[in-house]
């Protein structure tokens, strides 16, 4: 602690990966508050994006068919795996605290529950015992009636009050801004993102539409255009969030109908599907000026798409992007976590249910070792 200035300090790892399991991302932030206030300042120092081996690719997109005992062989050695990749780019040493994201696998809030493949306990354990762990960060949304996701809302209003709106691009794109009816923070899953771009691409060898120039040269798809516009879940009022499970059950159905009747180039796919994106985030964002941050901030024809003043296969308004500096476009949800976990930790509430529709505001997560409250 800064005494003179009567700051407490942390310094935090953020560990997130995502849907589209492109990678792990670590980041190391420094968190700052002043004595006494709500006012909180947090600055990413460093970012890395560990690759996913694609056996473990392979792996996890397996598990929601595999046996309750390969469930947990695969957490424990996910966590060892994740423990290493931590012990080898960061001085742990270093850190007042780890906050791990876990891997989503499944995600079914309808129903009341949400599973991530990995655990603090064996991360814990992982990095020796040194440095306390948050994990498990969405569990008790869910047994309070919530959505579990988007979890960045109350980070986004302590962290950056000066956008509108804070959109992020990732295996599916979600939002959060203010609600200027009762003054609290509102946010939803829009949709699907880079799980489904990438999906397209890797039709044609690649591993993602490198700055979208494969949807930049296709042709939107008319009537595809439509009944992906129409699918129910736009129509439904937010809190809401998606797994991958929507998109098995009624997202890539209408793309393999649609294919069943027409022969349509893997490029035409991309213009559709891109051009779908980004007319349900312009009537979700409503033109507010924008943080956008997320592997799809990459995207240039998506990103076109969203400034665009009219196109004849474009809905809602343009949108007024801001693009941060590159450690914050791609660090954003690692660093997000880390202070969910920061204040979890703390004992403070890090989930509003005007966010996530749980029943009360709330404190989620579980921390293992001990955590020391002064700060640095």
């Amino acid at each position: 602690m800064i005494d003179n200035l009567m700051e407490k300090q942390f310094v935090v790892l953020g560990m997130m990966s995502g849907t589209s399991l492109d990678g792990l991302d670590l980041t190391v932030s420094q968190f700052t508050q002043k004595s006494g206030s709500g006012i909180w300042d947090g600055e990413i120092q460093s970012f890395y994006s560990m690759p996913i081996p694609e056996n473990w690719k392979n792996r996890i997109k397996a598990l929601p068919t595999c046996l309750a005992e390969e469930w947990h062989k695969a957490s424990v050695e996910w966590s060892a795996w994740c423990a290493n990749q931590v012990q080898n780019a960061v001085d742990i040493d270093q850190l007042d605290l780890v906050v791990f994201s876990g891997q989503t696998v499944f995600h079914r809030p309808k129903v009341g529950w949400t599973g991530q493949l990995g655990h603090g306990a064996e991360l814990f354990a992982g990095l020796g015992c040194r440095v306390p762990v948050v994990c498990d960060l969405r569990s008790l949304d869910v047994s309070l009636g919530g959505q579990g996701a988007p979890l960045v809302p109350v980070v986004d209003a302590l962290l950056y009050p000066d956008y509108e709106a804070c959109l992020n691009l990732g295996g599916f794109a979600n939002v959060s801004c203010s609600d200027a009816e009762n003054g609290s923070r509102i946010a939803w899953d829009i949709g699907p993102c880079n799980l489904v771009l990438n999906q397209l691409a890797n039709r044609s060898g690649m591993p993602y539409d490198k700055n979208g120039k494969m949807a930049s040269e296709g042709v939107v798809q008319s009537g595809l255009w439509k009944e992906w516009m129409a699918l129910p879940y736009h129509a439904e009022s937010a809190p809401k969030s998606l797994g991958t499970e929507w998109l098995e059950s009624d997202f890539w159905p209408v793309m393999k109908a649609w294919e069943s009747d027409h022969s349509v180039a893997t490029s035409d796919l991309l213009a559709t599907a891109t051009s779908c994106i980004a007319s349900h985030i312009r009537v979700a964002v409503r033109g507010k000026s924008t943080l956008v941050t997320g592997g799809g901030a990459h995207n240039l024809e998506l990103l076109k798409l969203l400034r665009a003043t009219t196109s004849e296969f474009l809905m809602g308004l343009s949108i007024d992007v801001n693009l941060p500096v590159s450690e914050v476009i791609d660090g954003k949800e690692a660093h997000a976590f880390g202070f969910l976990g920061l204040l979890r930790a703390l004992g403070q509430n890090n989930v509003w249910k005007s966010a996530t529709g749980a029943s009360i505001d709330h404190l989620g997560g579980a921390l293992w070792g001990s955590f020391k409250q002064g700060g640095a």
